[in-house]
C-alpha cells in the first residue's frame, strides 16, 4: 500500500519556562541573553544597526547586515559573528570595546549554534519602548469604503489603504464553509451541508450559518474544550493525577462552554474558586524536590498573569525578568495573595531574608487587603482580574480568540501583551465591543466570523513572519491533532466508543424548555414496523423523504435498531444508539423545515434478529403529523441499488416486544450522547505527535507546522493506520465502490474531484477487490495539505 505525507519546515513557537534547563542545554534566557546584551545591544538594537546588522530579534539577526548572514542556525563553522567574538585581531574582534568575550562565554555562543540557536520570538535583545494602556482605550471607527461597514473591516481598510496594500479578496463559498465549521464546532460540513450552503441565495447567509453552527452548544463545547484545556493546564491523565497533586476540572469547564458562561464569570469561578473549578490554581503538587519557582504558590502567579493577562512571570518568578519590566518582588506579591502562610523570596533558588505581601500588580485599579482571609483575598483578586478598567485583562482574550480564527494575534505571542500590537486601534476597539457585549464568547466570535476579513481568502506567506508582519488577510491554520483526528473519525464513522472527560452532553435540562417543546405529546400507539433491506446484509442504510407544507413547532423521534444506528436529518447527524434495549428518545424544535426533508439512518446487526424501527412525530400548533418505518421507506445493502424496505416484523411483536415502551418519555432529553470526540479522550502517541501538549504547564499556542518526523509518524504509526483500516471497511460496508471517491472528495476537502483525479481516484479504489483499495484512498485524501489545512 502506498501512503502519502507531506512536510513542511519546523516553524515551532516556544514558550519561554524560566525553569532549570535539561542537562546538557543551553539556556536563552540565562546564559545566551547576558551574553548578547552586554556586548551587542548597544550598536545592534533600537535603532543602531552598525554595519548593517539589528538584533533585536533573531529574525533580524539571521537576515544578516551589510556583508550578508553572520549566524547560520546548527552551523558554527558557517556563523562568521562567531569567528569575530574569538578575534585577536583588535581590528576585527566584537565588540570593539572592553576586554570581549571570555572563553567560557565563546564556548556557550558556538554550543548555542550548534543546537539550532532557540530564540524564543517574544523575547527582544533591546528594549521594546513600548507599555500598553492598562484602562480600556475608546476607539473612533473610520469611515466605511466600498461598502465594507462592519467595524472590523473599517479599522483594517484604513491600515491597507495607508500602506497601499489591496482589499483581500473574499473567499469562495466552499472553502468558507469548511473555516467556518472548523472553526466554531471542529468538525467537517457534510456533502449535503455544503450543498444546502451553496444554494442559498437568502441575504447574510454567511452570519445565518456561523450563528446556527454557534448554537449547536454540543459540538461548540467538543470543540472548544481543546483550546480551554490548554490553557487552563486540564487534562484527564499525565502529571500528578496519580498521586492526587492535581485536580481536574473537566465537568465545570464542559458546562461553562455549554452553557456560554460569561468569560468575566468564567474567571472569578477559576480565581474566586468553586470546588469543581479549584484544579486550576491549585495547579501541580510536584513528586520530589522541586525549585521554588515550581511551588504550587509561584505556579498560581504564574497562571494567573500567563491565562487572563498575557505576562510571562516564570522569569519573574527566579529573579528579575530579562526579558520585560516585572519583578521578583511582583511575582512573589501576586503569589502570596494564594498563600495559606508568609512567603519569603527566593532568588535562583536562594532565600532572600525578605517577606512577600499580598499585592495586585496594578494598584491603579485597587488593592488587595494583605490581612484579609485567604478567601477573602483570592475574592478581591477576581474583581480587581475582572474589573471593568482593566483592559489587559479584555485584550488578552479577545487577542487570543483572533489568533484562533485568523491565524496570527493582534499581539504576538499571544503571551507578550507587553508587545505593540500591529493594529493597536483595532485590538482596543475589540476588547471594548467585548466588554459592552457583556464578555459572552459566543458573540464575539460571531462578530469577527461576520467581518468581510475573516471571510477573505488565506494570505499565503513565504515565511514565517516576524516583527514585521502586515495584515494582507487571515492566515492558513494547520489543522489541531483534535480537529484532525475528529474529520477523520467523521468521515470513517470510526470515533471511539468511550471518553475519558466526564460531561453532560445529552440535552441541557438546565436551559429553559421551549414552549413548543413543553406541548408536544406522543401518540399513545405505536404503528410502526420493524424494517430492513430485502437482501440479508450485516450493515444497510435506510432513507424516508417527506416534503412540509410548513416547518414544525418541535419533532419528536423515538426509534432503535437491532443492534446499532445512526440517524441524521437534511444531512445533519442527531442521535446514534448502540443496544437496542435502550431506544433513542429524543424532542427538539428544529429538526424539519418547511419543504423536502430527507431521514437517513445507518443500521447494522452484529448477529441474530435484525430490523430497525421508529416513529417521528412532526408538531404543528394544531395538529400532528406521524411518520413511522414501513415499507414506504427505501432500503440499500452494500454495493446494491436502493429498493424498498421490507417490513420485518409488526411492532410489539417477538423477540422485541414493545421495547419503544421499555423507558418513560423525558421532553427534551435524549438518551443518547452524540458520537465521542477527540477532545474528549486520553492524549495518545499520535495526537502527541500532532502536537497535542501534556499540558502540565499553560499552553497558548501549538506548533504550527509538521517536523519531518512526525509528518513520517503520521504516515506510517499504528494508530491511524488501525483507524483508517476500521474507517475503510465501514465505507466498503456503507457505500457503493464507485461513489466512493466523488463522496469522500466532497466530504473531505469541500469540493469534487476533477475528471482526472477521479479516475486516478477510482483506479486506487479498485486496486484490491477487498477494502484495501478504499484504504489506499482515505490515506491519499487524509495526507493532503488541502485536507489538513484551514484555508
Amino acid at each position: 500500500m502506498t501512503r502519502y505525507a507531506t512536510t513542511s519546515s519546523l516553524t515551532f513557537l516556544i514558550l519561554l519556562l524560566c525553569i532549570q534547563p535539561l542537562p546538557g542545554k543551553i539556556d536563552f534566557v540565562h546564559q545566551v541573553l547576558p551574553i548578547l546584551k552586554k556586548n551587542c545591544a548597544e550598536c545592534h538594537t533600537e535603532g543602531q544597526k552598525k554595519g548593517g546588522l539589528a538584533m533585536n530579534t533573531l529574525s533580524e539577526f539571521l537576515a544578516g547586515g551589510e556583508g550578508g548572514e553572520v549566524a547560520v542556525p546548527g552551523n558554527p563553522e558557517d556563523s562568521y559573528f562567531l569567528e569575530l567574538v574569538n578575534s585577536d585581531d583588535s581590528d576585527e574582534r566584537m565588540p570593539p570595546k572592553g576586554s570581549g568575550l571570555t572563553d567560557e562565554e565563546v564556548k556557550l555562543l558556538h554550543q548555542w549554534v550548534e543546537d539550532g540557536m532557540d530564540w524564543p520570538e517574544e523575547i527582544r535583545l533591546g528594549e521594546s519602548g513600548w507599555e500598553p494602556s492598562l484602562k480600556p482605550r475608546k476607539i473612533t471607527l473610520p469611515i466605511a469604503i466600498f461598502g465594507r461597514t462592519h467595524p472590523i473591516d473599517r479599522l483594517l481598510d484604513r491600515d491597507l489603504i495607508k500602506r497601499k496594500a489591496p482589499l483581500p479578496s473574499p473567499t469562495d463559498d466552499r472553502t468558507f464553509i469548511r473555516r467556518a465549521y472548523l472553526d466554531t464546532i471542529g468538525l467537517l460540513p457534510t456533502p449535503e451541508e455544503l450543498d444546502k450552503f451553496l444554494a442559498d441565495t437568502k441575504p447574510n447567509k454567511y452570519g445565518r450559518l456561523v450563528g446556527g453552527l454557534l448554537e449547536r452548544d454540543v459540538a461548540y463545547a467538543d470543540h472548544w474544550l481543546t483550546f480551554w484545556n490548554d490553557l487552563l493546564r486540564n487534562d484527564y491523565t499525565g502529571t500528578g493525577f496519580i498521586t492526587k497533586g492535581r485536580t481536574q476540572i473537566t465537568t465545570w469547564l464542559y458546562e461553562a462552554l455549554r452553557k456560554n458562561m460569561t468569560y468575566d464569570q468564567m474567571t472569578r469561578e477559576l480565581i474566586d474558586t468553586k470546588e469543581k473549578s479549584a484544579g486550576f490554581i491549585n495547579g501541580i503538587k510536584w513528586r520530589g524536590n522541586v525549585n521554588a519557582s515550581q511551588t504550587r504558590n509561584m505556579q498560581f502567579a504564574q497562571n494567573v498573569s500567563q491565562v487572563f493577562l498575557g505576562i510571562n512571570m516564570k522569569c519573574a518568578s527566579c529573579h528579575d525578568s530579562f526579558i520585560d519590566r516585572w519583578t521578583l518582588q511582583e511575582a512573589y506579591d501576586l503569589a502570596a495573595v494564594f498563600s495559606e502562610k508568609p512567603l519569603e523570596l527566593e532568588r535562583c533558588d536562594v532565600p532572600t531574608g525578605k517577606m512577600a505581601t499580598a499585592r495586585w500588580i496594578f494598584p491603579e485599579l485597587g488593592q488587595i487587603d494583605a490581612n484579609a482571609s485567604k478567601t477573602k483575598r483570592l475574592k478581591q483578586l477576581a474583581a480587581l482580574m475582572t474589573h471593568p478598567e482593566n483592559g489587559r485583562f479584555t485584550r488578552t482574550m479577545v487577542n487570543r480568540i483572533w489568533a484562533q480564527l485568523m491565524g496570527r494575534g493582534i499581539v504576538h505571542p499571544v503571551d507578550a501583551m507587553h508587545t505593540k500590537p500591529w493594529n493597536e486601534d483595532l485590538l482596543d476597539f475589540l476588547a471594548n465591543r467585548f466588554a459592552e457585549d457583556k464578555y459572552d464568547l459566543k458573540k464575539f466570535i460571531h462578530f469577527v466570523m461576520c467581518s468581510e476579513a475573516y471571510r477573505s481568502s488565506s494570505s499565503l506567506l513565504s515565511k514565517e513572519p516576524g516583527i514585521d508582519y502586515a495584515y494582507n488577510g487571515p492566515l492558513p491554520k494547520r489543522m489541531s491533532a483534535e480537529q484532525l483526528m475528529d474529520s477523520i473519525w467523521q468521515v470513517t464513522s470510526s470515533n471511539p466508543k468511550n471518553a475519558n472527560a466526564k460531561v453532560d452532553r445529552k440535552f441541557d435540562n438546565a436551559k429553559p424548555v421551549p414552549s413548543e417543546i413543553l406541548s408536544f405529546s406522543w401518540p399513545e400507539k405505536i404503528s410502526a414496523n420493524w424494517i430492513w433491506s430485502k437482501e440479508e446484509a450485516p450493515k444497510i442504510k435506510l432513507r424516508k423523504e417527506v416534503t412540509l407544507d410548513e416547518k414544525p413547532q418541535s419533532s419528536g423521534i423515538l426509534a432503535t435498531c437491532d443492534n446499532a444506528f445512526s440517524i441524521s436529518i437534511n444531512g445533519r447527524y442527531i442521535a446514534r444508539s448502540t443496544a437496542w434495549e435502550k431506544p433513542v428518545k429524543l424532542l427538539q424544535s428544529d429538526l424539519f423545515q418547511a419543504g423536502k426533508n430527507l431521514i437517513e439512518v445507518e443500521a447494522e446487526m452484529f448477529g441474530g434478529a435484525q430490523g430497525f424501527v421508529g416513529q417521528i412525530v412532526l408538531q404543528y400548533e394544531n395538529r400532528q403529523e406521524v411518520i413511522e418505518t414501513g415499507a414506504d421507506w427505501l432500503a440499500q445493502a452494500p454495493d446494491q441499488d436502493w429498493s424498498q424496505a421490507q417490513a420485518v416484523k409488526e411492532y410489539g411483536q417477538a423477540p422485541w416486544s414493545k421495547v419503544l415502551h421499555s423507558q418513560s418519555i423525558q421532553d427534551g432529553k435524549t438518551g443518547t450522547d452524540p458520537p465521542v470526540r477527540a477532545s474528549l479522550v486520553a492524549n495518545d502517541f499520535l495526537m502527541r505527535s500532532l502536537g497535542r501538549p501534556h499540558r502540565d504547564q499553560v499552553v497558548t499556542s501549538r506548533p504550527s507546522s509538521l517536523t519531518t518526523l512526525q509528518a513520517i509518524d503520521l504516515a506510517n504509526g499504528e494508530i491511524l493506520s488501525n483507524t483508517l483500516t476500521k474507517g475503510a471497511q465501514n465505507l466498503s460496508r456503507s457505500k457503493k465502490r464507485k461513489d466512493i471517491p466523488v463522496w469522500l472528495y466532497r466530504h473531505a476537502l469541500g469540493r469534487s474531484p476533477t475528471e482526472k483525479e477521479e479516475r486516478t481516484l477510482l483506479a486506487v479504489t479498485q486496486n484490491s477487490t477487498d477494502h484495501q483499495g478504499v484504504e489506499d484512498l482515505l490515506w491519499l485524501v487524509f495526507m493532503q495539505p488541502d485536507f489538513q489545512i484551514i484555508r
